[in-house]
């Protein structure tokens, strides 16, 4: 006799609705062991409630339905959705290195190689000399970009380009100078006056404290730089991770930074 479980069992055991079993269902992610042909009722076997369980685990991974119906359709071969998942867990890794700095509170900078996405930016440049002026170029920057209707990209923080090198010889001091305001868009929905800046290899640098401490980020970023033997093709960016824009709530001593430079190789 046929071991089977009925649709109310199932959502019992796996703690989902009896739409939600429909819905997999309907995405082709489900397939009952056995449907009455003449009522539609449905029945389920050990099987089936496993890929139940699999399915919810890959959802509170992050991963969507079309990522679920990837991993079965390729039998978990697919090149493109480990790619998708190596993206998310890249951007997890980051964020918690981020909170673990504020929750530590350590004051010390972390070093590694970062590869950087193709971003298309609205960007403006300015110039300025304190932490006062790149917040309220950004802010101005960022008033105008909500205010002519452009899509931002919610992936991804503000930052901002600093065209200096001084740095490279750890001569870098927090005085005036030129500097880029970047905000990232959706690419699909940018307009033709933004800027797409491409996809390259980088050098990261991430600190945790007050913008008072940016010249010495700076200046260590360069003396790794220099023992590394990095070629730099690109200026210095700035993304401010947890800063005024993200949480005016936040003490600046709080604050976590990532400066990141495109290199070679």
């Amino acid at each position: 006799m046929e071991k089977l479980f009925s649709i109310h069992q199932v959502g019992k055991s796996c703690g989902v609705s009896r739409s939600t079993l429909m819905r997999l269902e309907e995405r082709g992610l489900l397939t009952p062991a056995k449907v009455d042909e003449e009522t539609g009722y449905r029945w389920y076997d050990n099987y089936n409630v496993s890929r139940v369980m699999q399915i919810l685990s890959f959802l509170q991974m992050g991963m969507t339905y079309d990522d679920a119906a990837l991993y079965y359709q390729t039998h978990g071969t697919s090149r493109e959705l480990l790619e998708r998942i190596e993206e998310r867990f890249l951007k997890f890794k980051r964020a918690y290195e981020e909170v673990k700095l504020r929750v530590e509170k350590k004051d010390h900078l972390s070093f590694e190689f970062v590869d950087l996405p193709e971003y298309v930016c609205y960007c403006r440049e300015f110039q300025g000399t304190t932490a006062e002026d790149r917040y309220w170029a950004m802010y101005d920057l960022y008033h105008e970009t909500v205010e002519k209707g452009y899509r931002l990209l919610t992936s991804e923080p503000l930052f901002v380009i600093n065209k200096r090198t001084d740095y490279l010889d750890s001569a870098f001091e927090d005085t005036e100078g030129d500097f880029i305001c970047c905000v990232p868009l959706e690419p699909e929905d940018a307009p033709a006056e933004a800027v797409t800046l491409p996809a390259c290899r980088g050098f990261s640098c991430l600190g945790y404290g007050s913008y008072s401490r940016r010249a010495h980020a700076f200046n260590e970023l360069g003396r790794e730089i220099r023992e590394r033997g990095l070629k730099p093709t690109g200026y210095v960016r700035v993304l401010g991770l947890v800063a005024p824009y993200t949480g005016r709530e936040i003490d600046p001593e709080d604050y976590v930074s990532r400066l990141v430079v495109p290199v070679e190789g």
